[in-house]
């Protein structure tokens, strides 16, 4: 069974004065196996971020399953949706939301606090991530004192460090300059490779390139997909530059 499954999604929205309703998704389904690495693409208004926000449980679809681990997370109620996020999933932001009043390292371990972790845990789940992410060095540091690449190695080791079934990011590399972002997608792939599931909605070609399996939204629904295999990073990198002119042309997909 994949880890997640999304089946026939549709999401509407209506706005409180009564104008026309605006179908955001319509009828999605894909499913991402467990160890996955697929970026979300798509032009301003496709819906991308929408999916997004469903699959992170912040929102709820008008019709349609979410199933992790064949649990339809649609139907938790709203009392234990934070407890399920938290458990989880891992949320990588473009603006790394990170509390400027707090040290790099209680940023990081802000969700095993609220999930009521024991210090010396948290301490010993820290050791690991904060060397392989190479932040060892800031973690007494408070986030206005360090580099946009520094924020961004923090809030994905906030978002490693309970072990979630899937991080979801959301342009982690928009805020970035290219040194930065070059260092974020080297760490995106290593994390993959030690077996993390990632879900990433991106506009750059760039980042979209270094995932194992890119799926294109348009107008709402799935449109075409391209999966990586044997390809380059600079193959799937025109691949996908391809498929975005033949979105924004109106062009037929290739089948």
């Amino acid at each position: 069974m994949s880890l997640l499954q999304v089946k026939n999604l549709k999401k509407i929205y209506t706005t409180r004065f009564g104008g026309n309703p605006v179908q955001a998704l319509s009828n999605v389904s894909f499913s991402v196996e467990k160890g996955e690495y697929v970026a979300i693409m798509g032009e301003s208004g496709s819906g991308k971020t929408t999916l997004l926000n469903l699959l992170a449980s912040l929102d709820k679809p008008t019709n349609g399953e979410i199933l992790l681990n064949g649990k339809n997370i649609v139907t938790i109620n709203e009392k234990d949706i934070s407890g399920f996020r938290r458990d989880n999933l891992g949320f990588v932001f473009q603006d790394f939301n990170l509390l400027d009043t707090f040290s790099v390292k209680d940023n990081i371990f802000l969700p095993l606090v609220l999930a009521g972790r024991p210090y010396n845990e948290m301490d010993e789940k820290l050791k690991p991530i904060s060397r392989q992410l190479e932040i060892s060095d800031i973690l007494n540091k408070y986030p206005y004192e360090i580099s946009g690449g520094q924020k961004q190695r923090t809030a994905i080791a906030r978002a490693l460090i309970t072990n979630p079934k899937i991080i979801l990011a959301d342009e982690p590399t928009g805020s970035l300059d290219s040194r930065a972002s070059d260092g974020v997608l080297k760490l995106f792939n290593e994390i993959n490779d030690d077996g993390q599931t990632i879900i990433m909605v991106t506009h750059s070609v760039k980042a979209a390139s270094h995932a194992k399996r890119v799926l294109f939204i348009k107008d709402g629904q799935l449109y075409h997909q391209l999966y990586k295999a044997s390809m380059s990073n600079e193959d799937l990198y025109q691949k996908i530059s391809d498929t975005l002119t033949m979105i924004a042309t109106g062009g037929d997909r290739n089948e």
